[in-house]
């Protein structure tokens, strides 16, 4: 999975965290130096999904040249503050090698905190890091635990993972039902992977 930099942001309800969406409105738009300005105002305030965004800033260089020490300052911050978006970037950046070398210990460290706090992406990097014995002995079950609680938890990625799974017998029996299961309830939702293989079960 690739590493996605821009993770599902909540929607809040007071104005001040109204404020904060227009900032990333304006991210969206391109007006990159006035959403910078705006989040450093928020994070002056501990605001740690302000200081995710800035971290995204400099990844992306978007107003501010690409900075990946800098951008590590702001995630590092963010995650001490519990922000488990910042959390499961910073164990993506560990995992790929983004800082300089891969460091596994250091990913696993970081997607372990996230999961502990409820994080459906870092449960699904989880389960694909025993799934496919990324820097671990491989061992699909334990991978499988993981990816059922983030689907449990609504991820659909998880979801489709987990009806393949039990459609392949990885990690899990072969049992048809309920792999149909799973694809359906992501399939409903409009998750193409799924859509597509149940067209493909239904040939």
């Amino acid at each position: 999975m690739p590493v996605i930099f821009f993770i599902m942001i909540a929607i809040f309800a007071t104005s001040a965290q109204a404020s904060m969406e227009d900032a990333i409105r304006a991210v969206q738009e391109g007006r990159n130096e006035d959403a910078l300005a705006e989040f450093h105002q928020y994070a002056s305030h501990g605001n740690p999904m302000a200081d995710y965004w800035i971290a995204t800033m400099y990844l992306q260089g978007r107003g501010v040249e690409k900075n990946i020490d800098e951008a590590l300052v702001w995630l590092h911050k963010s995650a001490r503050q519990d922000y488990t978006p910042a959390m499961v970037v910073l164990g993506n950046l560990h995992l790929e090698g983004k800082t300089g070398k891969v460091n596994l210990n250091l990913a696993r460290g970081w997607f372990n905190k996230a999961v502990e706090l409820g994080d459906q992406f870092a449960m699904v990097r989880m389960g694909e890091i025993y799934i496919n014995g990324i820097g671990v002995k491989p061992n699909p079950r334990v991978g499988i635990m993981y990816i059922k609680r983030a689907a449990k938890e609504g991820s659909l990625q998880a979801k489709h993972v987990l009806g393949m799974a039990f459609l392949k017998g990885v990690g899990v029996d072969i049992d048809p039902q309920q792999g149909e299961f799973w694809l359906k309830s992501a399939a409903k939702e409009g998750f193409e992977p799924s859509i597509a293989t149940l067209l493909e079960l239904s040939e």
